[in-house]
């Protein structure tokens, strides 16, 4: 079984002991994603946001250098660290037939269609795929729904107090810089405009592209 390992963060360009056995491609599952969970180092981080006024971002994927899927997931909450196997996520289609396979219930229905109908049309190449389920705890740490506002407040915030938290604003402003191309968020597109600019990974980290296709702007 070949099995995929979607991302769209610092997976990709900071892979720690994932162990993948391919350099990233571009053409992932088109999901709703944005900078809506703050990390315990202060970091705003991207995580699967439903939210049916946002734009689709195109996520990567990679191969994982293990067939069975458990060991797939488990390699993964090893790179991601501080969560459970109960948010690495999977879907595998059923070798009987065309039937997806889901690790957890609790999977969002969009995150679910997006998914299986993405990794269905990839079935000649992977025939399962796991991912960071992890998403917003805004309401935890902020006592209030997620906005794009609101996050842009608290990385206002961040940069107020620099001088006296300056490894956190760096770290945030590096993790939000350093987001993959394809990734243009609200909130990036927000801190763009105070000088957040995007900084370009390097290309030995993906496969090369087609030939008919353009790079992304």
């Amino acid at each position: 079984m070949e099995i995929a390992v979607i991302g769209w963060g610092s997976l990709l360009w900071c892979p720690g002991s994932l162990l993948i056995k391919t350099r990233w491609n571009r053409d992932g599952p088109e999901l709703q994603i944005e900078f809506a969970r703050i990390s315990s180092d202060g970091r705003l981080t991207l995580v699967l946001h439903p939210n049916p006024t946002a734009t689709a971002q195109k996520t990567y994927w990679a191969s994982s250098q293990f067939a069975d899927i458990e060991q797939a997931r488990e390699n993964l909450r090893l790179r991601e660290g501080r969560c459970g196997l109960k948010e690495i996520h999977a879907c595998a289609i059923a070798e009987e037939g065309n039937r997806l396979h889901w690790s957890a219930d609790e999977i969002p229905t969009e995150v679910k269609t997006k998914i299986g109908a993405w990794l269905s049309s990839k079935k000649e190449v992977v025939q399962a795929a796991v991912w960071t389920g992890l998403r917003t705890n805004w309401e935890e740490k902020r006592g209030r729904t997620f906005t794009t506002d609101d996050a842009v407040s608290y990385l206002t915030e961040l940069r107020r107090h620099a001088a006296d938290a300056k490894v956190v604003i760096d770290r945030a402003e590096e993790y939000l810089r350093n987001a993959p191309d394809q990734l243009q968020t609200e909130v990036r597109d927000r801190m763009r405009a105070v000088g957040w600019r995007d900084n370009p990974l390097p290309d030995i980290l993906y496969e090369a592209r087609p030939s008919n296709q353009g790079k992304s702007t």
